[in-house]
């Protein structure tokens, strides 16, 4: 036996074995790095994965949070806040109809408008639901209107005798400029106001104030759409008005009363003065028309003019300043019909009986006016009142214009 070759053959057999071993350890290691790898990568991925689920669900919790804030706040503002400020202004009222001392309802600076239509109304329901005697109210207003707080308040006090035309004017310019054209609070010139009546009415004593700014707040959110109809309806008593005593002036029995002022409803250009010398003269050529210019500058509105129309007169040389309310409701009232911009006395005419058309040109501003003033005419039995663009107005004349056209045209029924 030749041990060397014996020899040669075993080793050759290891080192076959170990040359397998190493090469199954190698490719272990391959393949144990490859799944290193991949979980690795596995790994990474499953990270990458949590952390953009992290980020996404952070961010829709994040929206869902914002979302949750923005329902809350608007659910503040259109619903809590209001309720709120309701339940505020019934407190004061409810303080106000306690004791026995003169209560001072105004002072009235604002539009003729939100007087009629909703400070009236409002007087009336707060008399009637905290049962507070006429006797201790004292109405203060502009204009000789004294009449249109008969049945609410017991004594009236006339602004304008108080405190002249010129400073008046002057006075109501500076508070509007203040940014108090609503009279959202009590400013210094109501302070004032009230001092000289408690000092010339009143023996000098203070009154209890109920002032047009708890009518203001409890309404703003009604304007804006955030109370319901049923809420305004609750505090408010529409009555017809009656017309304050006095003659006509020689008036005829059949004329038309007209007053048109420039505002939002109508801003003032040149087609618009056109077109509204051209309604006048159209309502000229069936009545007389009665144009109520007051020549008074009190507001930030100011009147159109007709001058030379035919069977047109002006009723300026007639008014003074501490009755010229009283005579434009005595006009109206006497009136076949009212025609003029919409707002102002075209509220008030209907509720005197006086079929009324209120004419304007924007009525971006006038949209919640409008709902109230047609409930609260229903309510009430007021006269026929209806409104008209004043776009219309020209559109109308091209009808015939267009219809004739029509007729040579050929029409295709689908």
């Amino acid at each position: 036996m030749n041990v060397l070759a014996v020899a040669v053959n075993v080793a050759g057999v290891a080192a076959n074995r170990v040359g397998r071993l190493g090469r199954h350890v190698v490719k272990r290691m391959q393949r144990l790095g490859r799944s290193g790898r991949k979980g690795l990568a596995s790994a990474v991925r499953a990270g990458r994965r949590a952390a953009t689920e992290t980020r996404a669900l952070s961010l829709r919790f994040h929206r869902a949070a914002t979302r949750a804030r923005k329902h809350t706040a608007r659910f503040r503002e259109h619903a809590v806040e209001p309720w709120l400020e309701q339940r505020r202004v019934e407190r004061q009222l409810a303080a106000l109809a306690r004791g026995r001392e003169p209560i001072l309802v105004g002072p009235w600076l604002s539009e003729v408008g939100y007087e009629v239509l909703y400070w009236r109304p409002f007087l009336t329901w707060m008399v009637d639901r905290y049962g507070i005697s006429p006797d201790r109210l004292v109405a203060v207003s502009r204009g000789g209107v004294g009449h249109w707080y008969r049945g609410i308040a017991g004594r009236y006090v006339e602004l304008l005798d108080l405190v002249g035309a010129e400073e008046f004017a002057a006075r109501n310019v500076a508070r509007r400029a203040g940014g108090d054209q609503k009279q959202l609070s009590p400013g210094e010139f109501d302070a004032d106001i009230v001092e000289r009546i408690a000092a010339r009415h009143l023996n000098g004593r203070p009154p209890r104030l109920c002032h047009p700014s708890l009518m203001f707040r409890l309404f703003r959110r009604f304007w804006f759409g955030d109370r319901s109809l049923d809420f305004f309806l609750q505090h408010m008593r529409f009555e017809r008005m009656v017309s304050p005593a006095g003659d006509l002036q020689g008036l005829p029995p059949r004329f038309a009363a007209v007053k048109f002022y420039t505002g939002p409803a109508i801003p003032d250009t040149p087609d618009r003065r056109r077109v509204l010398r051209e309604l006048v003269s159209r309502v000229a050529d069936e009545m007389l028309v009665v144009v109520l210019d007051t020549g008074l500058s009190l507001d930030d509105h100011r009147d159109f003019l007709f001058e030379g129309t035919p069977n047109v007169i002006r009723l300026r040389e007639r008014l003074t300043p501490a009755t010229n309310l009283a005579a434009q409701t005595r006009v109206i009232a006497g009136a076949s019909l009212f025609l003029g911009t919409c707002g102002g006395l075209a509220w008030l005419a209907p509720m005197l009986g006086t079929p009324t058309i209120g004419v304007y040109a924007d009525d971006r501003f006038l949209v919640p006016h409008l709902f109230a003033a047609k409930h609260a005419y229903r309510l009430m039995d007021a006269a026929l009142f209806t409104t008209i663009d004043l776009a219309a107005v020209d559109t109308l004349d091209l009808v015939p214009e267009l219809a004739s056209a029509a007729t040579h045209r050929g029409r295709t029924v689908q």
